[in-house]
């Protein structure tokens, strides 16, 4: 079944109206590279002469990050790429309604392409029984719908994009999370591949994480990486020597190295 086609709405229309938001929502991390603020976690702008949208947050973030684009002088044309970490409502929520005001190309990993193009709901990310039950109706109100797939990602692709971009799989909290390596940068992006917490790097939460074991495998993995500057899906990043923190953290972990 082909997925549903949204009204598309040129984002013209909606340009003037956007009022800023009352406070700033794109912070620039690196000069080239933007933090966005979406509802639930955050998405990337990776700006050149044209733009690369990481993740596309919650339902109703579109909005936010046309005012971030405005923030920072750009437009929706300007956007080319969107690539999606993993397949989690906070995460591709923002994508249908994006989809109507940016025509740019979709990559998502080939694990997770079928949930983002499909007619029916996202699979519920709750692990505990308990909670996804409690978390169900919830879930089903906020069901963003299915969104449009240009691109099926895997380990290794690379895009011309920042120096070079290089798409790093790193399954675990879900079949199909990526990382985002920039090796020329010294930039790794790892969606929900980690968490930074008080100080520390930490596995993703159990609460959504598919496989535990898997998740630590990927951080051996990442830990094989060189980059200065590490971003989060949901926490400040790292901005100096955070390779060498994700080895202190690897080493920690059991399992043989990866």
């Amino acid at each position: 079944m082909p997925p549903r086609q949204a009204t598309a709405r040129p984002w013209q229309e909606r340009w003037d109206e956007i009022k800023p938001a009352p406070f700033r929502l794109a912070r620039e991390v690196l000069p080239g590279l933007f933090q966005v603020r979406t509802r639930g976690s955050r998405a990337y702008l990776v700006v050149e002469d044209d733009i690369t949208l990481i993740d596309t947050g919650n339902p109703g973030s579109g909005i936010r990050v046309l005012k971030a684009l405005q923030e920072i002088g750009r437009s929706p044309d300007d956007i080319k790429h969107i690539v999606i970490t993993h397949y989690h409502i906070d995460h591709v929520g923002g994508l249908p309604e994006l989809q109507k005001y940016v025509n740019a190309r979709t990559g998502v990993h080939l694990a997770e392409a079928p949930h983002v193009e499909s007619d029916e709901p996202l699979p519920n990310p709750f692990i505990h029984p308990l909670l996804a039950r409690i978390c169900e109706p919830y879930l089903l109100r906020q069901d963003p719908g299915s969104a449009r797939v240009d691109v099926h990602l895997n380990d290794g692709d690379e895009l011309p994009v920042f120096g070079g971009m290089r798409i790093v799989h790193a399954p675990g909290h879900t079949a199909g999370s990526i990382s985002i390596h920039f090796p020329n940068r010294g930039l790794l992006l790892v969606g929900d591949a980690m968490q930074y917490k008080f100080g520390r790097l930490m596995l993703p939460s159990r609460l959504f994480t598919q496989d535990m074991a898997a998740a630590a495998d990927s951080v051996r993995k990442l830990a094989n990486l060189d980059f200065g500057t590490l971003c989060f899906s949901h926490f400040r990043p790292i901005l100096v020597d955070a390779d060498a923190q994700v080895r202190q953290f690897a080493a920690t972990l059991a399992g043989p190295p990866a």
